[in-house]
């Protein structure tokens, strides 16, 4: 006799939100729906071009979580999801560049290894 179990497979069929929204938004729609499969399905929805990831939530601890939306967002379902807090793909490249100053007339001096070495062999042999 065998021990084995027949399972059953979920062929719920996922129906994308509209507005963007992030994997733990779609699985409260879906709590049926285990966690792991929820992702494989996004992550296969993303490789057909479904639905687009338009951008990233970094909580204040923890990993930041992706945002996603129906393939072609509009302009305004990125403006809405920036006004909630979405960091878009395109700001996270960008980086605050501080720009400094100098004086030309200031002499730079550049020690070398073998001259700081030079000097140090010189003072032990005046001691």
């Amino acid at each position: 006799m065998s021990n084995t179990k027949s399972t059953k497979k979920n062929t719920t069929t996922i129906e994308w939100p509209s507005a963007h929204f992030t994997i733990e938004d779609v699985q409260s729609k879906y709590p049926s729906v285990v966690n792991i499969t929820l992702r494989f399905r996004v992550k296969k929805a993303v490789e057909n071009k479904e639905i687009v990831t338009i951008g990233k939530i970094k909580p204040a601890i923890g990993r930041p979580k992706l945002v996603f939306a129906k393939a072609n967002p509009s302009k305004e379902l990125i403006e809405s999801a920036k006004a909630v807090g979405v960091l878009t793909l395109d700001e996270k490249s960008m980086v605050a560049v501080a720009e400094l100053k100098s004086q030309s007339n200031m002499s730079k001096m550049v020690a070398s290894p073998v001259s700081a070495m030079q000097t140090s062999m010189s003072a032990d042999a005046s001691i």
